[in-house]
């Protein structure tokens, strides 16, 4: 595509793109419920670009004209002046780009304290998104909803078996919603290799005609393997992350916390499948890391309270890392600090049964110690010396594996201490 005349690019932020992402898809599916097939087939979908989302079609003379640009917004905030700068720079891309018959569409997560009559007289240039039964917003748990409900009725229209299992609707959904997130993705490692966003953004978008061969995806030949429950707990990270963003207050998720956050999350999404897992070890040492079958996933998966009250909570609270790999810290005495899921409370009892599950999961995974940490962040649990709290587990005091790499690997696990992160976040911050 030519982008000589385009206009100012939307600044992509990772946290948006979870709840941006799911109202696309949710936006294109009711396309793919009242277009024909040939219509579907001259629409592409373009992410960060001229818009958070935009659907664009294909021109006779080559490459594509937008024909309606959407603006979502993820917050709790009811009010109108929360939105009012937001709905005024969507309305000026609308006339940036000269075209009366482009829409121009605002989403909402809150119900705002204005009526959609009472913003589009406000703002003619441009329209609030209407949902079904004439809703106004859509929270980030009721768009999976929605999309649900849009894919059962895709499957009626393409007469495709299984439209009344919820199984395979819940397989759908997943499978449409990676097709989303994995160009974000793929346009985000092209701007860390050095092309700009806006470019990157602009020159891939997604054919609609991709989203109609995934719903008509054989679900029986899917093999849930490994490669799937890790797509599965990436989803989950990030949604738990989204969450997280959402729920914190107005004054807390400053633009520089929140660009801080989103370069976390952005690396986090970049690790290869190997790396990955190395990162889930790495912050879950008192688990073992397996996903290998339904059991394995549903036994050792990552828990969600884990992920918002402490790891997510520690990233947004210590300024940000200065440690190997974009995560981790150095304290002014040279001791390292390494984020962790870790959410025990502070009593005899957890300290002890925390440092047992450590030491056990080193023991049987051989898990190195991340960052050569002197101190893992936990939310609230303090243990001076791992090994003299894990005194119940065999091998700790006598390493007898007969290899030194082991036998290494198990003495720095023995050095490693565990601290809370009020304690962790004043060594850190000064």
């Amino acid at each position: 595509m030519a982008i000589q005349h385009l206009p100012h690019t939307a600044i992509p932020t990772w946290s948006g793109f979870i709840y941006q992402g799911r109202v696309a898809l949710y936006h294109i599916l009711k396309q793919l419920n009242t277009k024909t097939e040939n219509e579907i087939n001259e629409l592409v979908l373009q992410i960060d670009s001229i818009e958070d989302f935009t659907i664009l079609k294909s021109i006779a003379t080559g490459g594509h004209t937008p024909i309606s640009i959407h603006q979502v917004k993820a917050v709790k905030s009811s009010l109108y002046s929360t939105y009012k700068e937001d709905f005024e720079q969507l309305e000026g891309k609308w006339t940036t780009l000269g075209s009366q018959t482009v829409e121009a569409f605002f989403h909402m997560a809150t119900q705002n304290e204005k009526t959609k009559a009472q913003i589009e007289v406000l703002h003619p240039n441009m329209k609030i998104y209407e949902y079904e039964n004439n809703a106004e917003s859509c929270s980030l748990n009721d768009i999976d909803i929605k999309i649900k409900e849009q894919i059962v009725l895709a499957l009626q229209k393409y007469n495709i078996v299984g439209h009344n299992n919820p199984d395979n609707v819940q397989l759908l959904s997943e499978i449409l919603e990676k097709t989303v997130s994995d160009k974000v993705i793929y346009i985000h490692a092209l701007n860390h290799g050095g092309t700009a966003i806006r470019n990157a953004a602009y020159d891939n978008p997604i054919p609609l005609q991709n989203f109609v061969d995934a719903i008509k995806t054989d679900i029986a030949s899917l093999v849930l393997d490994e490669v799937y429950f890790e797509g599965k707990i990436r989803n989950n990270l990030n949604r738990y992350y989204q969450e997280f963003c959402l729920d914190c207050e107005d004054n807390q998720l400053s633009p520089e916390l929140k660009t801080k956050m989103d370069k976390y999350s952005i690396l986090f999404n970049s690790y290869g499948a190997t790396a990955f897992k190395e990162f889930l070890q790495n912050i879950r040492p008192h688990k073992k890391v397996s996903y290998e079958n339904l059991e394995k996933y549903t036994d050792l998966s990552i828990s969600e309270d884990e992920m918002k009250d402490s790891f997510y909570q520690t990233l947004l609270t210590i300024k940000e890392s200065n440690g190997s790999d974009g995560i981790g810290w150095v304290c002014s005495e040279s001791k390292q600090y390494f984020p962790t899921c870790i959410n025990s409370p502070d009593d005899e009892r957890n300290k002890k049964r925390m440092s047992e599950r450590i030491m056990k999961t080193a023991l049987s995974k051989m898990v190195d110690v991340p960052f050569n940490s002197d101190y893992l962040i936990t939310s609230a649990c303090n243990v001076d010396n791992i090994e003299a709290y894990a005194n119940n587990v065999s091998h700790v005091n006598h390493v007898d594996t007969g290899e030194a790499e082991n036998e290494t690997k198990i003495t720095q696990w023995k050095k490693v201490s565990l601290i809370d992160l009020e304690t962790a976040k004043n060594k850190l911050n000064d």
